[in-house]
């Protein structure tokens, strides 16, 4: 269950950290391809410079196991990611930090720590992951791959298809929708709740599915988000803890 819960540091980051004005941003003529709309998705989907974050997590486990649990993200651009999971009443149960190369992570409940490389993630999905994918999905601003793709419009919605990806998108060409497929592994996430404020998904949800371990499904409700402001991130290992294998 513990390295469950870290994972969810780093695969549901997301959906915050958005370029403001987007809802401004007009195309007269719809694009009429793949390749127009995968131009205006990339172009618009910019993160700002920082986030704050604060929201509630939901893990649910194959068989209906499930936990809730508070979170506090904190990102700055191409630099790192910070982020702290709560019990009730505040008391932290893990910290974790992830730069462009490292994973730093310490657990309050049995006081152990580890430092490993960030491909140490890719275990999760047996698929590579960088750091600006997992950045591009915490900032809810997950980029279009230029491929071959099967391109369709349905309602007010985009969609482009392949053997190993499924993007919906929006009429503002802002991703709904997002589905990675690599070897029987899927990582499916969704944006739902856009704001008319800052147009950031209030709600994000990541089902994650392997043939080699239980899938799993994570649902994140954000009740604060800060653009663009300066926030500490500390990190510290307590000389007592041990570190986990």
């Amino acid at each position: 269950m513990n390295r469950l819960v870290l994972y969810l540091f780093f695969i549901v980051f997301a959906s915050s950290c958005v370029t403001k004005n987007i809802a401004e941003v007009a195309f007269s003529v719809p694009p009429v391809n793949a390749k127009e709309l995968i131009k205006r998705v990339n172009s618009i989907n910019r993160s700002s410079e920082r986030l704050a974050l604060k929201g509630m997590v939901r893990l649910i486990l194959e068989g209906d196991n499930e936990v809730s649990l508070g979170i506090s993200i904190r990102v700055r651009k191409d630099s790192l990611i910070w982020a702290s999971v709560t019990a009730p009443f505040g008391i932290e149960l893990f910290r974790a930090v992830i730069t462009r190369d490292s994973i730093y992570y310490i657990n309050r409940t049995n006081k152990t720590y580890f430092i490993k490389p960030i491909t140490n993630i890719s275990e999760l999905f047996k698929k590579n992951i960088t750091f600006n994918e997992i950045q591009e999905i915490i900032t809810a601003t997950p980029k279009i791959e230029e491929k071959k793709y099967f391109f369709n419009k349905e309602n007010d919605d985009f969609q482009l298809t392949t053997k190993d990806y499924m993007y919906t998108v929006s009429n503002f060409y802002r991703i709904r929708k997002g589905v990675l497929v690599d070897e029987g592994n899927s990582l499916i996430y969704t944006y739902s709740n856009f704001s008319f404020e800052n147009d950031f998904p209030e709600q994000l949800e990541i089902t994650v599915k392997s043939s080699f371990q239980n899938a799993f499904n994570i649902k994140l409700n954000y009740s604060k988000v800060v653009f663009d402001q300066q926030q500490q991130t500390p990190f510290k290992i307590p000389i007592s803890y041990v570190q986990a294998e």
